[in-house]
């Protein structure tokens, strides 16, 4: 992508074709005295944060430092649970049917769900995951009393551990970049 600045100001953008569509280029590219002398000059990415803590939508071209600059609105996504509400700011609840085949409100309330659950519920599905080879040998245990092998067992205290951890860090953290800083900072055992 490419901006054509003039006189301090973004006049177009696009491709070399879109911008000088009844123009041909030896080889197809335009050549960099081409590029100067149009005043044509690569648009650069801003900040693009990342989709799974933020919403991000594209933004306008605009001059940073002189420099044609691709803008990202980057707003962060709910980090704890809401309840629902609606417009007058009461409380949503789930609707069920009544026996009058009306539907009616539960007493179960509408959550919006925030980062810290559904990172805590991959959390756990991971450790899960982990333990799930050697869960048969933990029943061995309970139902013949057969002992688990240490390094079997080291390994699922270590899977515990992380997971502990991280939801005791999850829930800790105080915003979305906070919480994104925790879940790069996994740490699994080696399965052993």
């Amino acid at each position: 992508m490419y901006a054509i600045v003039k006189d301090g100001s973004i006049t177009a953008t696009g491709t070399i074709k879109q911008l000088f569509p009844t123009t041909s280029f030896a080889g197809g590219v335009a050549n960099d005295e081409f590029k100067t002398a149009e005043g044509v000059t690569d648009v650069v990415e801003a900040e693009r944060k990342d989709q799974r803590y933020y919403y991000v939508t594209q933004g306008d071209i605009e001059l940073v430092d002189g420099v044609p600059t691709q803008q990202y609105n980057n707003n962060a996504k709910r980090l704890n649970d809401e309840d629902a509400k609606d417009a007058g700011g009461n409380q949503l609840y789930v609707k069920v049917q009544n026996s009058d085949g009306d539907w009616v409100n539960s007493s179960e309330k509408i959550i919006y769900q925030g980062l810290k659950t559904s990172m805590t519920a991959q959390v756990k599905d991971t450790a899960n995951k982990r333990l799930a080879s050697t869960d048969w040998m933990v029943i061995r245990k309970y139902e013949r009393d057969v002992a688990i092998p240490s390094a079997t067992a080291t390994y699922r205290a270590a899977v515990i551990t992380e997971c502990v951890r991280l939801e005791t860090a999850i829930g800790n953290a105080s915003d979305v970049d906070a919480l994104a800083t925790v879940m790069q900072g996994q740490n699994w055992p080696a399965e052993g």
